[in-house]
């Protein structure tokens, strides 16, 4: 595998257009397809370290140093074959297929907010389980006749009790 489809894979497996790439490094769009393309032999190393950084990995990764073939396996699964997957798994609905879509077209650092927020929301869901939990319950060491029941409930309606 070349230097451009190292880096042409990467981009894609982050969901990162060209023109996002080429933003961040302060280059034109045409410069990142060019490096694609392997038109620019060989990148200079004030290029080659921004380009690794943008696109959360190493320059050794990028020049096809490490020697990992691992690395590629993941590139099998770009956005648009991860739709189709999305697409053909039944259990999901038409809007829960959609929720995963839109997370694909987000970038890293968006993905990862996503996470943490998902992270928080489901803090706050177990707490609130854990209250509920902790909700009164009727008493089991007494008979509770319909009578107790209905001075509680009178009591818990009755706002001025919890003023």
């Amino acid at each position: 595998m070349t230097i451009g489809q190292r880096i042409k894979n990467r981009r894609l497996y982050l969901g990162l257009s060209v023109d996002e790439v080429a933003l961040k490094l302060g280059k034109n769009r045409a410069t990142i397809y060019r490096y694609e393309k392997d038109d620019i032999k060989d990148l200079p190393i004030t290029v080659l370290e921004p380009l690794a950084k943008v696109l959360e990995t190493t320059p050794a990764d990028l020049m096809g140093w490490d020697g990992s073939s691992d690395k590629c396996l993941e590139n099998i699964f770009t956005n648009s074959n991860l739709e189709n997957i999305i697409d053909n798994i039944g259990a999901l609905s038409p809007k829960e297929k959609n929720h995963f879509k839109k997370y694909l077209q987000l970038i890293e650092v968006n993905r990862r907010k996503a996470d943490n927020y998902i992270e928080q929301l489901l803090s706050i869901q177990q707490m609130d389980d854990d209250l509920s939990v902790m909700a009164a319950h009727e008493r089991t060491d007494i008979k509770v006749t319909d009578e107790m029941r209905k001075h509680d409930k009178d009591i818990m309606m009755d706002d001025s009790e919890w003023e």
